[in-house]
């Protein structure tokens, strides 16, 4: 209860702070008077200035997902470039300039590094913190230089009236700062490549130019710096702006910035400045050892960063209870006791919303029970309450008869849940995520290594899964990373399995093989609660199946008494109609022609047309090249061979943004990697790509971006239709039309569509497609590739197959899966066309009876 009513303003930093900083300033007044005199506020006032200037480029380095730890060497070194020079010129303005400049060169440097070269910014940003003290104490000869100019001295020294010119200065930089990171759409990509680099980088953001220029303007903010603090202490020195750096950190962390990135606010990073020289100043009048200011500045870092995520408070609450106990793994062909879980009354709320409301439904041993619902129909928070991720706050859940709560998933034994999106650590190899949580150990309490190879191999012999079990995830297939994911499961001591859309990922083999390992489960006596979206595998693999609308349970039917109509229309508690419409509709000219096309690595000859008011699906196996073909016409893999065709112009290929301006667009298959960006709002995420050409020299235009994403969301009937909500907290229907409109936002001639309803449900899907058969009869060209064929065979005009890298047969409307599947699986030998002629897809043969 207190979290619900505090959350909303607790992540309100600014209010906070500001409370905070009235309290501290109080405080020391009312122990020595002294401390509000005029002389004493101007000196923390001067002194906060320096940290604020550093602090506010700290934030926009932050919000793009980078760290600068070298600003505090880079201030010193900048400083003695500025006394170096004054002493050889006695030019302000050159010392200025060499300041400023010295600044921005080893920002540039740090920008290079991590932009470039790929560096991690922690990394490169040490390398120039110690290159940047190093410089600085072998130029100055590890002294200080005097510098006696009243031009340079003035930043730093002077006041006008009771303002000091530090800052004067330093609020000028904060206006500028608050009206780039808000009203240009350079402030709006650096939040973009905070929040999701892939997104932006796909959204035609020049992701590496942005955060090169972010620390190369850090860096110059730094050189600025260095003559206010040459202005205060009258001298350059080599050991100037130590510990600054995590000064700056801590007043930008203070004032709510992420360091995950994509979020923070300049404001609140200014308060946080002013009232880290508030408490320092302070705590020194009051001759506070320096130990102990240390202390205090931690604190407020943590108490920071725990009042902006109430959640990591309630977890230190929590019974931690987890034991590492290394458990001998089950054999899928062990027999498990007889029993059953059911759900009495279960509800759940969170601020503003009820995501569970009564909800009650069993499984038991040996059944396997499908969960259908429409996204946001409460499926997530159902799995998170039976996993113990969340605790209900009514019903009970019961399990062999005796009603037991969760603390936290630990708790949970014998249930396992495989999750839509993994939760595998991708660095670490197939046969150490197997064991994640339940690590083996020899009697000396080492790492039984031998033990996970060993028993690693087995379940993987045991699902025929011919994956190397040393192996780094991350260099496996998607598909292949979740039959991992499911074979980490099989491998614990579970009796009863939760399936959340686990075939999302897989081939239609693997899929097959999931199939076989419920059959197993089944027959051993597992209970099963499976999650999907297409109704064949509902109907397919569930004995029973559940209804969810609106966190409510609607009912449960059996599948054999059933049929798909009716568990859609309890789904969605309307007629969907056709699933995937198709609409006949006037062709027009060709907008894509590729030929032999390939990229050295999967594609290896592909060649197809596309014409405008046509749909052109890919089918084939995971694998095939479906996915690389869409990639190189969209300019994001560089072409090896063959020649692509826009409107019978050439296209060169690897290049996003010429494929852009010839009108293509690109609707990727990880919405949640290349699609959106989860931290901002729908309506800069329906706006990222279409600012870039729609803003006055490069300012944005917020009441144009408002009334567009307005009639996008209504258009597209996205839900909740709030321009100003955050997109991660949507649906994945919905998510997936927010990436569909940020590009229908540029009016493309050419959609290229990458799994366009992964992951949604019915409803969505439904939707999805009456809007694809709007665009397709508006005389978009579209390609699609989809791992669904009764989507690919519902809605398109013709269906081109792919096996292992080449399009081998061109299908028109009216062929079966059976045709499709011939072709995918097909085994003769595939000849390469040869090079001086460019080989054609020829109509595939058709049984007799079927005509093309």
């Amino acid at each position: 209860m207190f979290q619900s009513w505090t959350s909303p303003f607790l992540r309100r930093n600014e209010p906070v702070l500001i409370a905070v900083l009235l309290v501290a300033i109080a405080v020391f007044g009312w122990i020595d008077p002294r401390f509000l005199s005029t002389g004493n506020l101007v000196s923390i006032a001067q002194q906060s200035a320096v940290i604020a200037l550093i602090s506010f480029a700290m934030t926009a380095v932050i919000i793009a997902r980078g760290i600068d730890i070298s600003v505090g060497s880079n201030l010193a070194c900048s400083g003695i470039a500025a006394g170096l020079a004054y002493t050889a010129t006695g030019s302000a303005s050159l010392s200025l300039l060499a300041a400023i400049g010295g600044g921005a060169a080893i920002g540039l440097l740090n920008g290079a590094l991590i932009g470039f070269a790929g560096i991690s910014p922690f990394i490169a940003t040490l390398a120039t913190m110690a290159f940047a003290r190093g410089l600085a104490l072998s130029l100055s000869g590890a002294s200080s230089i005097a510098v006696a100019d009243p031009v340079l001295l003035f930043a730093g020294r002077e006041t006008i009236g009771l303002l000091p010119v530090s800052v004067i200065i330093a609020a000028i930089c904060l206006g500028l700062w608050w009206f780039v990171l808000n009203r240009t759409v350079y402030g709006r990509w650096i939040y973009a490549i905070g929040g999701n680099a892939g997104a932006a980088r796909a959204s035609l953001v020049p992701v590496d130019l942005v955060r090169i220029s972010v620390y190369l303007i850090a860096g110059a903010t730094a050189g600025l710096g260095a003559i206010l603090t040459i202005g205060r202490l009258g001298s350059a020195q080599p050991l100037a702006g130590t510990g600054l750096e995590f000064t700056a950190i801590t007043a930008a962390i203070i004032g709510g910035t992420k360091l995950s990135g994509g979020q923070g606010s300049i404001w609140g990073t200014a308060i946080g400045a002013l009232l880290l020289g508030v408490i320092n100043t302070g705590l020194s009048f009051l001759q506070v050892p320096q130990i102990l200011i240390y202390f205090v500045t931690a604190s407020l870092i943590l108490v920071a960063v725990l009042t902006s995520q109430p959640e990591s408070v309630a977890a230190l609450f929590r019974t931690s209870g987890r034991k590492s106990i290394p458990s001998p793994r089950n054999s899928a062909a062990t027999p498990l006791g007889k029993h059953s879980i059911a759900l009495r009354g279960v509800g759940k709320s969170f601020p503003g919303v009820k995501a569970l409301d009564g909800v009650s439904f069993a499984v038991s041993a040996g059944e396997v029970v499908g969960l259908a619902g429409e996204n946001g129909a409460g499926k997530s928070t159902l799995v998170k309450c039976i996993s113990g991720l969340h605790r209900p706050d009514e019903g009970e859940i019961v399990i062999d008869g005796n009603a037991v709560q969760f603390h936290s998933p630990s708790d949970a034994k014998g249930i396992s849940v495989i999750h839509q999106h993994f939760s595998l650590s991708p660095d670490l190899t197939v046969a150490e995520n197997l064991f994640i949580g339940r690590e083996p150990h020899t009697r000396l309490g080492f790492l039984d290594r031998a033990r996970m190879r060993r028993d690693a191999r087995a379940i993987m012999d045991e699902l025929s899964l011919d994956i190397d079990i040393a192996a780094e995830l991350r260099t496996l297939s998607v598909g292949r990373q979740q039959m991992v994911e499911i074979a980490r499961a099989v491998l614990s001591d579970a009796w009863f399995f939760i399936m959340d859309e686990p075939t999302s990922a897989l081939s239609n083999r693997e899929r097959d093989q999931l199939y076989e390992l419920i059959d197993r489960l089944r027959t051993r006596g597992a209970g099963i609660l499976y999650i999907s979206h297409k109704m064949e595998e509902i109907f397919s693999q569930c004995d029973r199946v559940v209804v969810l609308r609106d966190g409510r349970f609607i009912g449960e039917r059996q599948t054999r008494q059933t049929n798909e109509a009716e568990i859609v229309s309890m789904m969605v508690g309307r007629d969907v109609g056709d699933i995937f419409p198709y609409l006949e509709t006037k062709i027009g000219e060709t907008a894509i022609e590729i030929s032999n096309v390939s990229n050295s690595k999967l594609l290896k000859s592909a060649t197809l047309s596309v014409r405008r008011g046509e749909i052109v699906a890919l089918a084939g196996l995971m694998g095939s090249g479906r996915s690389e073909v869409l990639r190189l016409i969209a300019g994001l893999e560089t072409m090896h061979g063959g020649t692509i065709r826009i409107f019978g112009a050439l296209q060169a290929g690897g290049d996003i943004k010429a494929a852009n301006r010839a009108g293509i667009v690109y609707i990727p298959e990880d919405r949640h990697l290349e699609g959106f960006v989860g931290a901002m709002s729908i309506k800069d995420n329906l706006s990222l790509a279409w600012i870039r050409d729609n803003s006055y020299f490069g300012l944005l235009r917020p009441r144009r971006i408002l009334a567009l994403a307005r009639d996008l969301i209504g258009s597209l009937g996205v839900r909740p239709a709030q321009p100003d909500k955050m997109t991660i907290e949507l649906s994945g229907g919905n998510q997936q039309k927010v990436v569909i409109g940020k590009w229908l936002a540029t009016k493309p001639k050419i959609i290229l569509l990458d799994e366009p309803t992964r992951g949604v449900d019915v409803g969505a899907k439904s939707e999805l497609h009456h809007l694809i058969a709007k665009l397709k009869a508006e005389g978009a060209a579209i390609l699609m590739v989809s791992s669904e064929l009764p989507e690919v065979l519902g809605v398109a005009d013709r269906i081109v197959v792919m096996r292992e890298g080449h399009s081998v047969c061109t299908l028109a409307r009216g062929a079966t899966e059976e045709d499709v599947m011939m072709h995918a699986f097909g085994d003769r030998k595939i000849a390469p066309p040869a090079s001086t002629a460019p080989a054609s897809i020829q109509p595939c043969t058709l049984p007799v009876g079927r005509a093309l």
